[in-house]
């Protein structure tokens, strides 16, 4: 060993084989251009050596395998200094990159190993703007880990749809002319969208659902971590479960309503899972309280504002072989259009507008609480719903109230977006918006 050697950028001193720590500065390695580790020296710089039995070694090397992904590359050689022995294990920098350790990236700033947590980092740090997280190769998946069964039910939801003719029944031509696969590599997308068990891929996946008490207490929670399409419809039928609902009597039966849209909270759950960033290991997250539901996913909105998502805008998709899929199955109607959906939906339920936000994490609120409607505005609301023609003139005699203050409850609830006018003068007509 050279005598001259001290740790930096692309060297580390360990003093016995700590997998964990070692794995780690593997990944930042990995991650960067390469390196060294250096096991037997302490953090001083004290040549002490080391003693490690084969077996010991080969559990090590099948631990980074198994652990890493994409599996590092590297390769382990004892090194004499002096009279004991050094384990010297080289790593080579990684031609994919993030590369992951049991779900987390680590990065290397001068001699020491840095988690990655802000997904923002991540993206500035090792994505390249043209490559996407659901594009690239999945490591180790092959077609018996897809689940035939998923395919065939997405391909009939999309030919019934109208969006997809007759596909092949053999599922690497199918995924092939999805654009997922690359030659004989499914891509992550391919594995996240069909396969039987994606957690075996990635650590951190899923829907997680809870419903929280006014003390944020859990008092319900579960994941829902199958391929994506199964996982949306299983987080539905949880979160309308679970979801407080108004009830009502319609003749001899009893209707229970959802306090919130079916609508806006399936348009909710869709773009957070089509648009979240996958490079980041995360759960998609839902919180249901007692007069709202939380939405929240990792990443942040990219070329857009909060106040572009209530009109239809351009869609920045990080995500383009999942929002394909998720089109064609028609989870997705249009791009940039389901935020706009969102507001429509609240809107026309007499509903607060859904509050958006952005920290460590893209979240939407949807309250159970109404607009400040007066009586006269809730009847031309529930009146336009019910598909009945409806003018200033017949709502001032029904409230013995003046024209114009008729005039006005329709100007306001045309203002909120909540409905639309035609024509002007007496020949107006009103409709819900859309």
């Amino acid at each position: 060993m050279q005598k001259d050697i001290h740790e930096d950028q692309a060297i580390e001193f360990k003093e016995t084989l700590n997998e964990d720590a070692i794995a780690q500065t593997m990944v930042a390695f990995a991650n960067s251009s390469g390196g060294k580790i250096y096991v037997g020296i302490t953090d001083a710089g004290k040549v002490i050596g080391t003693t490690i039995g084969k077996n010991k070694l080969e559990q090590f090397t099948q631990k980074i395998h198994n652990e890493t992904s994409p599996a590092v590359i590297f390769h382990t050689e004892f090194e004499k200094s002096g009279s004991v022995e050094l384990l010297v294990i080289t790593v080579h920098p990684a031609k994919r990159k993030p590369v992951f350790y049991n779900g987390l990236a680590y990065k290397r700033v001068n001699k020491t190993t840095l988690k990655v947590c802000d997904p923002e980092e991540l993206r500035s740090l090792f994505m390249n703007k043209t490559v996407f997280f659901d594009d690239v190769p999945c490591q180790g998946a092959r077609l018996e880990d897809l689940d035939e069964g998923a395919i065939q039910k997405f391909a009939s939801m999309a030919v019934t749809a109208g969006r997809l003719s007759a596909p092949s029944t053999k599922a690497d031509e199918f995924l092939s002319k999805l654009g997922l696969m690359d030659g004989p590599e499914i891509k992550n997308a391919g594995v996240m969208l069909f396969a039987k068990n994606p957690s075996a891929f990635f650590p951190v996946w899923g829907i997680r659902c809870a419903v929280v008490s006014p003390g944020m207490d859990f008092q319900d929670m579960q994941d829902f971590n199958g391929n994506l399409i199964q996982s949306v419809e299983q987080a539905m039928q949880f979160i309308m479960a679970k979801i407080p609902k108004e009830i009502h009597v319609e003749g001899l039966q009893r209707v229970e309503t959802p306090r919130i849209p079916e609508r806006a909270i399936r348009e909710a759950l869709v773009n957070a899972v089509a648009h979240r960033d996958y490079f980041f290991p995360s759960f998609v997250y839902v919180s249901i309280g007692s007069d709202y539901i939380v939405i929240k996913n990792p990443g942040r909105l990219e070329g857009l504002t909060i106040a572009d998502l209530a009109r239809y805008h351009s869609s920045v998709i990080k995500n383009p072989n999942i929002a394909k899929v998720f089109y064609l199955c028609k989870y997705i109607e249009t791009w940039g259009s389901g935020t706009v959906k969102i507001y429509e939906a609240m809107r026309q339920n007499g509903l607060k507008d859904p509050q958006f936000t952005m920290d460590s994490m893209f979240s939407v609120r949807l309250s159970m609480q109404g607009q400040k409607l007066n009586e006269r505005q809730k009847f031309i609301l529930a009146t336009i719903q019910a598909g009945k023609p409806l003018k200033p003139t017949d709502v001032a005699k029904k409230y013995n109230v003046s024209i114009t203050a008729t005039v006005g409850d329709f100007a306001h609830l045309v203002h909120l977006g909540i409905i639309q006018k035609s024509g002007r003068g007496r020949v107006s007509t009103f409709r819900i918006a859309n």
